[in-house]
């Protein structure tokens, strides 16, 4: 029987957890062999196969955590796996230093585990996708991101040079979904509960026959639609609550336009002592900042709107800090590559790696861009998956190409947001319809995935499908009990 939920949130987070543990204390095992860990936790390395038609081959070790049940074994219902998305999200960092284990297990209640795991490549699961000799040279590489086209060309060429133990091979979607098959039958089940989110139910949809969107133009259908909800929810909240405040709607949208244009002219300089980070808000950086909170609308979009206002005045500082995802990076800090989570690597080998082979030329993406841009204003997000596979050399022959439906023993459950930047309510009817039996709840919100706000109605249903196995009826949909910019009293 497969649960499966399906959520959707992004994965640009940093590793904390991964530097809080020494998991190579533990030895890898077939079985999973749990030891307490990180205040709270048990860990465990799962040995697997590499290429799952080579079982006496080469293996590698997945680092799988555990949110344990706290009720009494005749009250225990089995475990919900969960996965963060991505690709490149760390399973291990998200439900144990982002707080997703205690917050799963309050939705479903304390009957379940909740485990988590590091996909194959990732973080501390090893052997590690890596694309270059140390974090020194990454950090050199990653500070010049135009030349898409150039760019994919020569990272295309490090990554056969650097995968030394031949897992880039077997990173797919496919791949992870087995991995998952064997740790729920390590667990002692005979059914996989799943919990997927983002990518996350690429994931779950493959191990229900499915095979991931290797065509990622859709992903920005509804991305405009977001950006509106900031001018509009900026206009209805007054100039007391958005500092970026207007007269209308579509003022707001020209003032956000004419700062675009203002630092495409004239990047504006950025530097504090009181900060390590310094540089400039050019086009790039504003337009990172703005697509970044519409992720998190509930959380970001006050923000936003204070640093949109600020950068008006001639002060980037605010835009600047919401657009970095990780520490400025020192030299002398480390010359290892095992010390950062290579979230970026194994975005781009499961990105690339999944779908049909890309050999676009220059002319070939100017054309794409031109059909992206007829999509949505965001287009750009979307450019660099195909410009960086257009050099991508590792493409197994039998790997999982569909198709996108499947008769499953459970019927399966996905969610939708009203307006998610990244994966549209479209894309969740579309792929529901595959799917005898199954069921679509709809959040009527802006951001990424139903985590993008509290929401009890949402929680209620996740929590009848995972306990009594119900779903909701058509057309059910869910309110957030949030505001997009908040009154400090609210």
């Amino acid at each position: 029987m497969l649960r499966l939920t399906l959520l959707l949130l992004s994965c640009a987070l940093l590793a904390s957890a991964q530097a809080a543990f020494d998991w190579s204390s533990i030895e890898p095992s077939e079985s999973l062999e749990w030891v307490n860990c990180l205040n709270g936790f048990q860990c465990a390395r799962l040995q697997v196969p590499i290429d799952y038609s080579n079982e006496a081959g080469a293996k590698a070790a997945l680092a799988v955590i555990k949110y344990a049940s706290t009720v009494p074994a005749d009250e225990y219902q089995g475990a919900i796996l969960f996965n963060p998305g991505g690709p490149g999200g760390s399973g291990v960092d998200y439900l144990q230093a982002y707080g997703y284990g205690p917050l799963m297990a309050a939705v479903v209640g304390p009957q379940y585990d909740i485990i988590s795991f590091d996909p194959r490549g990732l973080g501390v699961s090893s052997p590690r996708v890596e694309f270059f000799a140390t974090e020194a040279e990454r950090a050199l590489w990653l500070a010049n991101p135009y030349a898409m086209w150039a760019n994919g060309q020569v990272l295309g060429q490090l990554t056969k040079v650097h995968d030394t133990s031949g897992l880039l091979e077997f990173i797919g979607t496919d791949d992870v979904a087995r991995d998952m098959l064997r740790i729920t039958e390590a667990n002692g089940q005979d059914d996989l509960l799943y919990w997927g989110v983002s990518y996350g139910t690429a994931i779950g949809a493959t191990f229900a026959s499915l095979f991931p969107v290797s065509d990622w133009r859709n992903a920005i259908l509804d991305t405009d639609k977001t950006m509106q909800t900031f001018y509009n929810g900026c206009h209805a909240a007054g100039p007391e609550l958005c500092a970026f405040y207007a007269s209308s709607p579509p003022e707001i949208e020209a003032n956000l336009n004419a700062l675009y244009a203002s630092v495409l002219a004239s990047p504006v300089p950025v530097y504090s002592p009181s900060s390590p980070a310094y540089g400039i808000v050019d086009y790039r950086v504003l337009r990172n900042a703005v697509r970044a909170a519409l992720y998190a609308p509930y959380a970001s979009f006050t923000t936003l709107a204070q640093g949109l206002a600020q950068l008006a005045a001639g002060n980037g500082s605010s835009i600047y800090q919401m657009q970095l995802d990780s520490a400025p990076f020192e030299c002398g800090s480390s010359n290892s590559t095992s010390t950062y989570l290579n979230t970026l690597e194994v975005l781009v080998a499961v990105s690339c790696g999944d779908g049909v082979e890309i050999t676009n030329s220059v002319t070939e993406l100017q054309d794409y861009w031109t059909e992206l841009s007829g999509i949505s204003s965001f287009s750009d997000a979307m450019i660099w998956v195909r410009a960086t596979c257009a050099g991508w050399k590792v493409h197994r022959e039998d790997r999982f190409l569909g198709p996108v439906s499947g008769n499953t023993s459970f019927p399966l459950l996905f969610i939708g947001n009203t307006a998610d930047p990244v994966t549209p309510l479209a894309s969740a009817n579309k792929t529901s319809a595959g799917f005898s039996g199954s069921a679509v709840l709809t959040l009527n919100a802006p951001g990424h995935t139903s985590f993008t706000a509290s929401s009890t109605c949402v929680q209620s249903y996740i929590r009848d499908y995972f306990v009594n196995g119900t779903l909701p009826g058509d057309g059910i949909v869910c309110e957030v009990e949030a505001e997009l910019f908040p009154s400090t009293t609210s």
